[in-house]
This record gives C-alpha cells, structure tokens and sequence, in this order.
C-alpha cells in the first residue's frame, strides 16, 4: 500500500512538471510576441494583434503581441525574459541583447524583403536643401527615431563619427516614419532611417537583374542629371522609407532624396527568448512561415506601414556577426 502510494504521487508529481511545462501558450500563460515600435505605434499593434490571432489558429498557442514603448524596452523585456517570449528583433536589438545576456537568446529566422536579408542606412534630405554629402550636414539639424535604432541612429552614428560630422541639432520622433513626416514638414534639415534597393521590372528579375549592394540607392528612379524622374516606361519601383509616407505626402519622391547609404545591414528577424520551449518553438517557426506564404499573411507583413516582410528564412547567429563588427561588438567564440 505504501509503495503504491509513493507511485501515485510520483506518477502526479510527473503530470505536474508536464503540465507546467506545458502551460505557456494557454489562455491563462499566453507566450508574448514583442513588437518593435518602428514606425506608426497603432499600425504595429493591429498587424501584431492580427499575427497573434493566425498564430493561434495554426497552432492552437495562446498569444498576446505586446509593443514596447520604445527600443530599449524591448531590449529589457528580453533581457529579463523567463523563456516566455518570442520577438522581432532590429539587427541591433539582437546584437545587443545578445551580447547582454551572453547568448540567451535564439534567433530562427530572418526577414526578407523583395528578396533581400538585408537592408541599409539612409540619410534622406530635401532635393532643394543643398545637402549632396555627408560633409554638408556638418552643423544641421538631424531627425532619427530612436538611439537605439539599427538603420536610424547606430549606424548613421557610426558613419558620422568617421566622417568627422559634427551636426548642430537632434530631433527624436520615435518612429522611421514619423522622422520622415518631420523632415517633410520642415523640422529639422536631415532624416535617418532604413534604406531599401529599388524594386527591378519583373522581366529584369526573371532575367536575373536587380539591384546589388554598392548601386545608386535611386538607381533606374531618379535622374540626377537632370533632377528629375527617369522616364516612367523604364522607370524602376522606390520602396525605402519615402514609401510609408507616400499615400499622405505624394510628392515625397520629387521633394526628399537620397544623400549617402551606410551598410549592408543583416534583416530583423524572428528570436526566442533563452529557455523557451523547443516543441513550442518548432510549432511557432512552422506557422509563422506558413502565415507569411498565405494571401492574407503576406499582406499583413509586406504592408509599408509594419514591418515590410515579403518572406522569412532560417538563419544562426553567424548571420550577424558582419554587423556585430560594424557596431563594435566581439564576435562570439563558438569553439
């Protein structure tokens, strides 16, 4: 009697631990999905809110997309995380909480954009300012979305401080998109913020040309010649930052250009806090690629006004060791 006593309690201390572990992603312990607050904070919320509900309907798991207030919350929210969240990093929130919590975090997959896992560092200003290089912005005043921004302010900081620029001024809007409203509304002389290649014709594609690293930013778009727009029949598409205004500003491609681009910049990505539960990690990596191959997934990432994704591909934390190096982060010993 009292040995079947002690395997009663030992068959449910067992369904205990199991059921614990298998509590996260219920309606009571639901898994976070952080959000960046990158451009719009209403836009990232609904398009965060909707990829939280599709994720449950593939997968069953309870979800609640949360948005930090700003970069560095983010990063403390991962930081401090007990193997319950899952988030869409920048290149240097990763790096940085990477670094931070020396490698407790998992990075699965990264975000392609028009076939691309990488992007730039854009410095825009107005075509008429006189701004042509990175020497002109010497004394002006700079627009960026946050200090902690990979493509709006780390970067760009990085370049300036090589160059020898000294600007006059800061503007701190909290948004990639609200730095180029501001810039368009005449608050401060430049803006910074992510950079994207020119989208090639689809018969240039299927022929196996697009745009490579090192082209012009506006190449087959702009005619700086004549200042001006190529001629629309062979004119290519122009999809950075100027993009998520466009529809409220449609002059912004004639008004605001491209000064100087710095990078490449490895995509954000999708990462795991450390401890997070490799059966659960494997369902949500599965859903989250079939949610981005559906119509309606598809539209909700690829919207200019969230996160831009057109695909997402799996990658290791090798993936970023070219930028670590660009921000002056130690390369991790992987032996």
């Amino acid at each position: 009697m009292r040995r079947l006593l002690v395997l009663t309690l030992t068959v449910l201390v067992t369904v205990g631990v199991i059921g614990l572990a298998q509590d996260l992603g219920t309606r009571d312990n639901p898994i976070t999905l952080l959000l960046v607050p990158s451009t719009e904070a209403a836009v990232v919320q609904e398009a965060g809110d909707a990829i939280a509900d599709a994720l449950y309907d593939l997968t069953g798991l309870y979800i609640e997309a949360v948005m930090t207030a700003d970069y560095r919350a983010f990063i403390e929210a991962f930081r401090t995380a007990e193997g319950d969240i899952v988030g869409i990093p920048t290149t240097s929130q990763y790096i940085e909480i990477y670094a931070e919590t020396d490698g407790n975090i998992e990075v699965a997959l990264a975000s392609v954009r028009r076939g691309y896992t990488y992007y730039f560092s854009s410095v825009y200003a107005r075509r008429d300012s006189g701004i042509e290089s990175l020497a002109d912005l010497n004394g002006k005043t700079w627009i960026y979305n946050d200090p902690f921004s990979t493509s709006g302010y780390l970067t760009p900081k990085v370049i300036f401080d090589q160059s020898g620029v000294t600007v006059g001024g800061t503007v701190e809007t909290g948004g990639h998109t609200n730095s180029m409203i501001a810039l368009l509304e005449g608050q401060g002389d430049f803006c910074t913020g992510y950079g994207s290649p020119t989208d090639a014709p689809q018969a240039l594609k299927d022929l196996g040309y697009r745009w490579e690293w090192g082209d012009d930013p506006e190449l087959m778009f702009w005619d700086r010649y004549n200042d001006t727009f190529i001629r629309e029949e062979i004119r290519w598409e122009c999809v950075d930052l100027r993009l998520a205004v466009a529809e409220d500003y449609p002059n912004v491609y004639e008004d605001i250009g491209v000064v100087a681009v710095a990078g490449p910049l490895a995509n954000d990505c999708i990462a795991f806090a450390g401890g997070f539960p490799e059966d659960l990690k494997d369902q949500l990596v599965q859903a989250l690629q079939d949610h981005i191959h559906s119509p309606e997934g598809l539209a909700i990432w690829n919207d200019p006004s969230f996160y831009e994704w057109s695909d997402m591909a799996p990658i290791t934390d090798e993936f970023y060791d070219v930028n670590r190096a660009l921000l002056g982060y130690e390369i991790p010993d992987r032996d």
